[in-house]
């Protein structure tokens, strides 16, 4: 279970990490930061386009968050169900505020690795 659980994160890993390479080479080649597939699911090289945060930073530096988000979100539904403990702050709500679309950015590395979360069958999306 171990062993599954760290393939699926490195891939997840490898997806972002590519995606965002190719969309920085895409800025970089053409100087306006998009290109012609920008809607497309996948990006030239096979990795998944993900939706581009709307705020300035994340509450954790992003390769931390690509590594650890769904132990980060675990943790935080334990203390939180168990404990009572609410930090507005490091909510699934605040995670919504930069990344708006549910589709766009959990579904899409999330199908492609092949993972189910179970957060949203109790927590809304909105789109």
């Amino acid at each position: 279970m171990v062993l599954l659980r760290t393939v699926v994160i490195v891939l997840a890993l490898l997806v972002v990490g590519a995606a965002q390479a190719d969309d920085h080479a895409a800025s970089t080649h053409t100087g306006t930061g998009t290109n012609d597939a920008a809607n497309d699911l996948l990006l030239a090289n096979g990795a998944v386009r993900l939706q581009k945060p709307k705020g300035d930073a994340c509450i954790r530096p992003t390769e931390w968050m690509r590594r650890n988000h769904m132990d980060f979100l675990m943790h935080k539904r334990a203390v939180t169900v168990r404990e009572g403990a609410r930090v507005r702050s490091e909510s699934l709500l605040q995670c919504q505020g930069c990344h708006p679309s549910r589709e766009q950015f959990c579904d899409r590395c999330h199908d492609y690795v092949g993972v189910e979360p179970n957060c949203f069958e109790c927590h809304v999306y909105p789109e």
